[in-house]
């Protein structure tokens, strides 16, 4: 793509039979080895509320089970770079993309000897908020939240776009219109998609996200949330009261290729992510164990919770 862009609606349903990340030297100058596998991932969009036996079953979906993604738009340049908008994540009755890991295993893959691990559910995975949702949220905890006009007279509620934009340190930028929202002019740059071979990039994000259920999953046991919402509360009027459900903002995040010493006095090329620094609100409708609907021990809802001066290392194995 060059100096211009595409836009795609997609229909998708994928899995991937194990996905293992290995640590050999730990966290730390005298840490462990250590690994953790996941069995089983699955991304489709269920029709129906996802059961403990569709998270431990090999093919959870139906082959019509598809996650619907509307409006992923990538506008690229080689010089001056790549902004990704995706606009819409699955519709607006509920049914957003669901991701299933059968098992999740921590150091050594227990399969063969008929071990289950952790089993994972991530379902109905959004960008659109409801209306119901945010009165519920607003009742549960005396909040006035309500959301930022779509311009799409979406019925129901009101999608948020998630963008991510990525800019190599060397190159150019080009400013581009911020989001209809007026909340936030943080993504003001197209930028490239480098290689991660010493490259160094600033990568910019904002999104709100909702799911309807997060949970886990180990034998007979099951616990988790219940309408999960992530979100940056904004006060437009002034007066001290958050009123308005903003976009998450990842501002300047930078990713540097970087020599790092493992523990064993050895030099590896490792991506470096540094300036991690994050404001985010976290509303949950219900945390629960056992039964969502019996065994519910209340709601939370984190205000302004603050990620800073945080650092992370990746390296090849």
């Amino acid at each position: 793509i060059e100096g211009g862009g595409v836009e795609l609606d997609l229909e998708i349903q994928t899995s991937i039979d194990s996905i293992e990340w290995q640590d050999d030297d730990g966290s730390s100058d005298n840490g462990t080895a250590g690994a953790l596998i996941l069995k089983g991932v699955h991304i489709g969009s269920s029709q129906t509320p996802i059961t403990a036996d569709q998270v431990r079953n090999a093919q959870p979906f139906e082959a019509s089970e598809l996650a619907l993604i509307k409006g992923l738009v990538i506008e690229a340049d080689p010089k001056k770079g790549t902004l990704i908008t995706l606009n819409e994540l699955g519709d607006t009755q509920g049914n957003g993309i669901d991701i299933i890991v059968n098992d999740i295993y921590f150091g050594q893959d227990l399969s063969d000897q008929g071990q289950r691990g952790i089993g994972l559910l991530v379902e109905d995975f959004s960008n659109f908020i409801s209306d119901d949702y945010l009165e519920r949220m607003n009742q549960l905890h005396g909040l006035s939240l309500s959301s930022v006009d779509d311009g799409k007279n979406t019925e129901g509620g009101n999608y948020y776009p998630l963008r991510i934009a990525i800019q190599p340190l060397e190159g150019e930028a080009q400013t581009i219109p911020a989001l209809d929202t007026g909340l936030t002019d943080a993504l003001d740059e197209v930028i490239a998609i480098p290689g991660f071979g010493g490259t160094s990039m600033r990568i910019d994000a904002e999104f709100v996200v909702y799911m309807e259920k997060l949970a886990i999953y180990k034998e007979g046991f099951e616990a988790g949330i219940k309408g999960l919402m992530i979100y940056q509360g904004v006060d437009t009027t002034g007066n001290g009261i958050e009123d308005t459900v903003g976009p998450v903002v990842v501002n300047n995040l930078r990713m540097e290729t970087m020599q790092h010493k493992l523990s064993d006095g050895s030099d590896v090329q490792a991506m470096h992510f540094s300036n991690i620094d994050i404001n985010m609100d976290i509303a949950m409708e219900s945390v629960y164990i056992g039964n969502p609907q019996t065994g519910s021990l209340g709601s939370i809802h984190i205000d302004n919770l603050h990620i800073h001066d945080t650092q992370l290392w990746i390296y090849p194995h």
